[in-house]
């Protein structure tokens, strides 16, 4: 990562701050914790008026122990049901959250402009072990992770990642309220309606001359088009004793889009475009024993079809690539109707990032079928997509969300169907993790040695 992409600030009054008051308070309550020597730096960070940044490094850090006394996701039954407009809001109490946007952006003067926005909320401590008169938003992190793939008529595509913007609910920038939904970090923000669409987004890339990356802003609204459906089992991802990583998680596809890109201060109008949106809250469960993290993450996909439909799935991976025909599961959407589907990926080509060593899947194919014989059954096959999509979350971790056109062809209920669209294929956690863990205390030894300076 450039060392213009995160910015540390410190502080020079000698004492702590109330991030890094409230953040100790949770590490204080760690146990077992796998490589004492790093949990050491972190409390050292922690105890040294840390900037948001530093905070959500030295959380990465902390792999599944940042689960430590809060909540994770069990199957739905037992556990009650979603319940709407409540859960499209914050969940203070469970580790990690997000809100994941993807549009793809037809422009009135022709090309297209693909981009993914997401807004991460990260737990840094619990209302039980959090200093008096602190929040449930003061206990919190936020960051964005922003990219955009430009396609004019005549031109070679182009990605552009964009810097993290992290904040601190304590230390102000970030604002929020639900029903109606309100989430406002930095110069990123959705504001929905109680049911969350229609809503509009908005967010802003800084440029870097230096870098060749135009400043981009996307300003636009998306209609309320369809449904929400519940991802997984009735909106819960995990094993059924929860000894797994857990989630809930639902999504909206095919969200009407209108409204305009910006580019280097040049306006683009959006003739048509289409939205994809997930909400998404857990965690891993803490280990009973303190071993190392093992190699894992997991590759995603989701498409916007012709015809209001659309299929999202999603693979596990072990050791930083998917082994052949690596077994998926997602759903397939037609209108307002999802059902369950398994899926068969066969990755054919890696693309390497230009800054890690990581490999990211540039061309796939899947082998689509649905739980009940016959009603689902879909060959996919990515079309286009550009080869380097990668860019960064906060706490310095680098993945890939790739715009890509796709086709599929097969049957649904004993018809012949085949189907156009556009979506994106994201990978996480192809990089090798000692790579990450080098990476993520370097840059705290760094920021300690700049607090100490001061």
């Amino acid at each position: 990562m450039a060392d213009n992409d995160l910015v540390s600030t410190t502080s020079s009054n000698g004492k702590n701050s109330r991030l890094g008051k409230i953040f100790l308070s949770f590490l204080d309550t760690i146990d077992n914790f796998y490589d004492p020597a790093a949990l050491t730096l972190v409390k050292q960070i922690a105890s040294s008026s840390p900037s948001p940044i530093d905070v959500e490094v030295a959380f990465g850090l902390l792999s599944a122990w940042t689960a430590t006394g809060l909540t994770l996701p069990k199957p739905i039954p037992p556990a009650h049901a979603l319940c709407f407009p409540v859960d499209h809001g914050q969940h203070w109490n469970v580790p990690v959250e997000w809100h994941f946007l993807t549009l793809s952006l037809n422009l009135e003067s022709g090309g297209r402009v693909s981009a993914v926005v997401i807004i991460f909320r990260k737990a840094i401590a619990t209302a039980a072990c959090a200093p008096k008169r602190t929040t449930d938003l003061d206990r919190q992190i936020f960051s964005t992770s922003f990219g955009v793939t430009v396609q004019m008529p005549g031109k070679k595509p182009i990605h552009y990642s964009f810097p993290v913007v992290t904040r601190a609910g304590v230390e102000g920038g970030v604002k929020y309220s639900n029903n109606p939904f309100h989430l406002k970090v930095g110069k990123y923000s959705i504001n929905g309606s109680a049911d969350m669409f229609p809503l509009h987004l908005h967010a802003e890339g800084a440029g870097d001359s230096s870098a060749g990356r135009p400043a981009i802003e996307i300003d636009v609204d998306c209609s309320d088009t369809n449904p929400l459906f519940l991802q997984g089992k009735n909106g819960y991802v995990g094993t059924a004793d929860a000894t797994s990583p857990s989630y809930y998680y639902y999504s909206w596809p095919n969200q009407s889009t209108t409204g305009a890109v910006t580019i280097d201060g040049k306006s683009y109008n959006v003739k048509s475009g289409l939205t994809w949106m997930d909400h998404q809250w857990g965690g891993y469960p803490v280990p009973s024993v303190p071993e190392s993290p093992g190699w894992s993450g997991w590759g995603w996909f989701q498409f916007q079809f012709d015809g209001n439909r659309a299929l999202t799935l999603a693979c596990p991976q072990t050791g930083g690539t998917v082994s052949a025909g690596a077994w998926g599961f997602g759903n397939y959407i037609d209108g307002d109707t999802s059902i369950f589907v398994t899926t068969s990926l066969t990755v054919s080509r890696y693309t390497k990032s230009t800054e890690t060593d990581a490999k990211y899947p540039s061309e796939w194919q899947f082998s689509v079928t649905s739980e009940e014989s016959g009603v689902v059954k879909l060959d996919v096959t990515a079309t286009t997509v550009l080869e380097q999509q990668a860019l960064w979350q906060g706490g310095l971790t680098e993945y890939a969300e790739a715009a890509s056109t796709a086709k599929a062809c097969g049957y649904v209920n004993g018809e012949p169907v085949t189907m156009k669209g556009v979506g994106y294929c994201e990978s996480v956690g192809f990089e090798d993790p000692s790579e990450v863990l080098t990476r993520c205390k370097t840059w705290l030894h760094s920021s300690l040695q700049k607090y100490e300076a001061d």
